[in-house]
């Protein structure tokens, strides 16, 4: 018996140049968070920086902004996506255990879109009851595997940035 696929392409698992990336990519921002060495305020900052060399920042903020990121400006643009790399440098800063690089656990990944791959993980918290899942959308461009998404607890950052950017377009300044 044959099953139809919903989609024009099949739901590929276990995708290892893409598991690859996100595997150095992790372990390379956890030996950030746990360098002793810097400052919480220098920490985010490389934390930031790291982010920005592998995330596609930009399609990221694009994605959040929408419609709206056409009426940006370059200069505006390159601004929002140092704010946005900052926040996610901010955020993970002091929540994660500052243990070692082997703390990461890959558990696998699909790839629902063409060179588009969700890959899956733990990283492993002594403070945690148990080690925290996660999941990053990467995808496949010229220069290599590029984060584009992440996710959390079942929330997706560009997800819940363009539901708030909705609610507050709906919102009145006084």
């Amino acid at each position: 018996m044959e099953c139809a696929l919903p989609g024009p392409w099949p739901v590929l698992v276990g995708q290892p140049e893409a598991e690859a990336f996100v595997a150095e990519t992790v372990r390379d921002l956890l030996r950030i968070v746990a360098d002793a060495t810097l400052t919480p305020s220098s920490r985010a900052g490389a934390f930031a920086s790291a982010m920005v060399r592998v995330a596609d920042v930009g399609g990221i903020a694009d994605l959040i902004l929408g419609a709206r990121a056409s009426g940006l400006t370059p200069a505006r643009r390159q601004r929002f996506a140092a704010t946005l790399a900052s926040h996610v440098g901010h955020a993970y800063d002091g929540r994660l255990w500052c243990g070692s690089a082997d703390d990461f656990t890959l558990l696998g990944s699909t790839a629902p879109k063409l060179d588009e791959v969700v890959v899956r993980f733990t990283v492993r918290d002594r403070r945690a009851f148990a080690p925290i899942q996660m999941s990053w959308r990467v995808f496949r461009s010229v220069g290599g595997w590029r984060l584009i998404d992440m996710e959390y607890r079942g929330i997706w950052l560009v997800d819940a940035h363009r539901s708030r950017g909705r609610q507050r377009k709906g919102e009145t300044c006084r």
